[in-house]
């Protein structure tokens, strides 16, 4: 799952790894509002399902980094367009190709005086269009660093790698 923590939203992409009545579970326990869709990547001519929703999606408090081109759905397509830009997320669209290099396995993280920054491995980096890093710009510092060997090895990348902590101001 991607929590989008402000907004109170909880996006899964159902695979054999993410249940959805465990998804409405957690959103029932927690208060968030679910939003599940299907999504899929082409692995030899066959349209097999994503193991993890943050290998296509990474949010950021004003932005959305996503493959729209793995949710084959319309509906679903729409549904998630609609949560994501109702929220007032700025929506960059990667390719399954750029999703591959792991474009889609971001994590926007805060540092010194709130200054944001969205963390990426320099494969999802180089991978991205001159376009598309200047909207994450607008939202965020970029940060890469290369990650081949985790890539390689263990099969993610950045946020993968990086807890997202929230402790109490004070």
């Amino acid at each position: 799952m991607i929590l989008d923590r402000v907004n109170r939203k909880a996006y899964c992409a159902l695979s054999p790894r993410a249940d959805e009545d465990l998804v409405i579970e957690f959103c029932e326990d927690f208060e968030y509002d679910p939003i599940i869709f299907t999504a899929n990547q082409t692995i030899k001519g066959q349209r097999l399902p994503i193991y993890h929703t943050n290998v296509l999606m990474a949010l950021g408090e004003n932005i959305a980094v996503i493959c729209l081109d793995s949710i084959d759905s319309k509906s679903e397509k729409k549904i998630l367009i609609q949560n994501l830009k109702e929220d007032g997320k700025e929506v960059v669209k990667i390719s399954e190709s750029q999703m591959q290099r792991f474009a889609g396995n971001m994590l926007q993280v805060k540092g010194a005086n709130n200054q944001k920054y969205m963390v990426m491995s320099s494969n999802a980096y180089h991978s991205l269009t001159p376009g598309q890093i200047s909207i994450i710009e607008r939202q965020s510092a970029i940060l890469h660093s290369d990650l081949s060997t985790i890539e390689t090895c263990g099969g993610g990348s950045a946020r993968c790698m990086m807890a997202e902590v929230f402790l109490p101001k004070g």
